[in-house]
């Protein structure tokens, strides 16, 4: 027979008291702040699950679109190379950067977009581009945005950019409107792709998640 566990007696060590000090305050005991430990965990990994998909397929929407204007200005190379000298110092770096973790022995611009952060794609979204890579190629990348206002895409992708390094960092998300941050992912995919965004939506686990949400002070 198995001895019962008592995760108050011992995860509180494990975590370090101060880690699950927010918890038990947002609680209110110790045993309680266990279980919203683990429900933040749970929850988590459940909104990782369309950070993921929809960080894909942004980058993927955006390049397809570069490659695409890049192709149309006669150029040879590729759009990272920048030879137009439109990106600002941090993207030409962060480029560099990505190229440099490509560990593979034929490497293809795939391989670099893949090594490329979700901030570098969030800040090809910046009003400093409006007049040149929104307006020549990006805009595009959303064809389902009507009207095709920039700051429509750039305001929730800087929101899901902010939770996906908070939720990378392991900090707490009990006290977040996840129904809110659910909505922001649903809302680009269907910029981007409405059928993606259906498909997310038919498996997202979040409602259900958020319905089991242990009582906080």
């Amino acid at each position: 027979m198995t001895a019962q566990l008592h995760p108050e007696r011992f995860l509180p060590q494990r975590l370090s008291p101060g880690r699950l000090a927010p918890y038990q305050a947002a609680a209110g005991s110790r045993r309680a702040a266990v279980d919203l430990y683990r429900w933040n965990i749970t929850a988590s990994a459940a909104v990782y699950e369309g950070l993921h998909l929809l960080e894909v397929v942004l980058r993927n929407a955006i390049h397809d679109q570069l490659v695409l204007w890049h192709q149309s200005t006669g150029a040879s190379g590729s759009w990272m190379n920048d030879r137009a000298r439109i990106l600002e110092d941090r993207a030409r770096k962060d480029i560099a950067t990505a190229r440099t973790r490509i560990r593979r022995p034929s490497p293809t611009e795939g391989h670099a977009v893949a090594e490329l952060t979700f901030g570098f794609w969030r800040y090809l979204l910046a009003r400093r581009y409006q007049d040149n890579l929104w307006r020549l190629a990006l805009r595009h990348a959303f064809p389902h945005l009507q009207p095709q206002t920039r700051s429509e895409v750039e305001k929730p992708v800087i929101r899901l950019h902010i939770l996906r390094n908070r939720i990378a960092h392991l900090e707490p998300v009990h006290r977040r409107e996840l129904l809110d941050d659910r909505q922001d992912i649903l809302t680009v995919l269907g910029y981007i792709c409405p059928d993606t965004r259906d498909w997310y939506q038919a498996g997202c686990r979040i409602p259900d998640i958020v319905k089991d949400r242990p009582r906080t002070r």
